[in-house]
């Protein structure tokens, strides 16, 4: 469930009990109005049932929420992995036709993973809709150039390949990254070259 899924259903919840609330409000305000104040009595009367089925509502809501962060972490390491792997053929200096198929396969399985965590954009009854994620697409695209098929690739098609891999993961990264809450560290450490601010010893 993604975030933006996650706070619609909340709006809605959260309309709903403060619609409750009202009319209770109103209910006991004209009570000498007697179906109001049956009104009244019906939701003081089912006000604990009404807050048990809010909270198992809102809990299953989340539970459904963090599911999905899990997958999307998952997701993600996945394609963190499958770049390193890229990078390590591109950096190779002669790579064989089996390693070639190895990557071009984790590749591929990476980019069909990514259907059990988001469905299509645009999918529908009768249209297959857009992949999530193009970017992927262009990192299959570039590497497939170095295809052995085609004939043994050179140092700078690799590089070239790799600029472009790079460039979509970096696009990916922009994205992908956002549907997590992620703060900045209370404690950065932004100087290059940084050591260990305490010295050896202890207090007794």
């Amino acid at each position: 469930m993604t975030r933006r899924r996650q706070n619609h259903i909340l709006r809605i919840v959260v309309a709903v009990l403060v619609g409750f609330i009202a009319l209770s409000l109103l209910s006991k305000i004209n009570d000498d109005n007697s179906r109001l104040s049956n009104l009244y009595e019906f939701i003081k009367d089912s006000s604990l049932l009404i807050a048990t089925i809010a909270v198992a509502y809102l809990a299953n809501i989340y539970q459904r929420r963090q599911n999905f962060l899990d997958s999307l972490r998952e997701q993600w390491r996945e394609i963190v992995k499958t770049k390193g792997v890229l990078l390590y053929y591109c950096k190779t200096s002669e790579p064989d036709a089996d390693q070639y198929w190895r990557t071009f396969t984790q590749l591929s399985e990476c980019i069909d993973n990514m259907r059990i965590v988001y469905a299509n954009v645009g999918e529908t009854n009768e249209l297959i809709g857009a992949y999530p994620f193009e970017p992927l697409h262009d990192m299959r695209r570039a590497f497939e150039t170095l295809d052995p098929a085609r004939g043994a690739s050179t140092a700078e098609d690799r590089v070239l390949v790799w600029g472009k891999i790079e460039q979509a993961f970096n696009a990916i990264r922009e994205k992908f990254l956002d549907e997590f809450d992620i703060d900045e560290p209370s404690k950065p450490i932004l100087k290059r070259g940084a050591g260990r601010t305490k010295v050896k010893g202890a207090r007794v």
